[in-house]
């Protein structure tokens, strides 16, 4: 079935006049022009829009929509996968609010008293917790979130990393700073190889080539802005063929699973540039 401009923007919520713009900048083509230059609408575009609407949903520019959904190997099964798991996260900490506020009204009321710790609920992060409860946890690594980009709106987000390295890479969009917490962790960033003890840091600007890694070590690891990196971790959370640290160094990992990887890197907003580092 075909829908016009005027039907879709009934059955959509998106006015008449944005459907022109996105047609216009080439986000949503229709599928045919009439005769009559009415502009027609299939599955194939609702799919789409749908797609666009989720990614405004998660804070997405219509630039950024735009190259997401331009990609040759964009594929829809797999995007609505990704929206659902920052979805289920984004739900289940308005779930632990909301309770808070319950509890909190039932305290006010005297009808049950509510403990300090359970005042913070949904706020505060504890020793080895996510703030979402949904930390990164595979072969020995694990990633908690501590600041989200929900907390900041987008401007900034802080992970808690326990040991693990990066490929080398590049962050188009976002600059990175790294504190070390406990152990140690090699740096190499534009060719030059540092070495990162407890207490001390380090500022990577964007679009710096860099790669970073150390076994055993607990580092703070800052985006700003928040980007896409809390994504990037959910879809690595289930990406079942997921390599270990070892292989990639090895570069025992298949040409397929390689290319695989570079697309999420890439999905995610971080150019893949080569291996991790070979820790000396």
């Amino acid at each position: 079935m075909a829908y016009t401009v005027k039907q879709l923007a009934a059955i959509s919520g998106v006015s008449v006049r944005t459907l022109h713009f996105y047609d216009e900048t080439a986000l949503l083509k229709p599928a045919y022009v009439g005769a009559n230059g009415y502009r027609f609408y299939e599955e194939t575009q609702l799919l789409m829009l749908q797609q666009i609407l989720f990614y405004r949903e998660l804070g997405f520019e219509l630039r950024q929509i735009k190259e997401i959904l331009g990609r040759a190997d964009f594929e829809k099964v797999a995007a609505l996968d990704s929206h659902r798991g920052v979805l289920e996260n984004e739900a289940a900490r308005i779930r632990i609010l909301i309770e808070t506020i319950n509890k909190t009204v039932r305290h006010l009321k005297g009808a049950k008293k509510m403990s300090s710790e359970e005042l913070f609920a949904g706020f505060n992060v504890g020793t080895g917790q996510d703030r979402f409860n949904d930390g990164f946890n595979r072969h020995g690594t694990t990633i908690d979130c501590k600041v989200s980009a929900k907390d900041t709106g987008g401007a900034m987000c802080v992970l808690e990393v326990n040991d693990t390295g990066w490929p080398r890479h590049v962050n188009p969009d976002q600059d990175e700073w790294l504190y070390v917490i406990e152990g140690e962790v090699e740096l190499e960033m534009d060719k030059e190889r540092f070495r990162l003890g407890a207490g001390e840091s380090c500022f990577i600007p964007r679009n710096v080539e860099h790669a970073w890694g150390g076994m055993p070590a607990k580092i703070i690891n800052t985006y700003q802005p928040a980007g896409k990196i809390e994504e990037f971790f959910q879809v690595l959370a289930e990406y079942r063929d997921l390599p270990t640290r070892e292989q990639a160094i090895a570069k025992s990992i298949s040409d397929d699973q390689k290319q695989e990887l570079t697309q999420v890197f890439e999905a995610h907003g971080m150019v893949v540039t080569g291996p991790p580092l070979e820790i000396t």
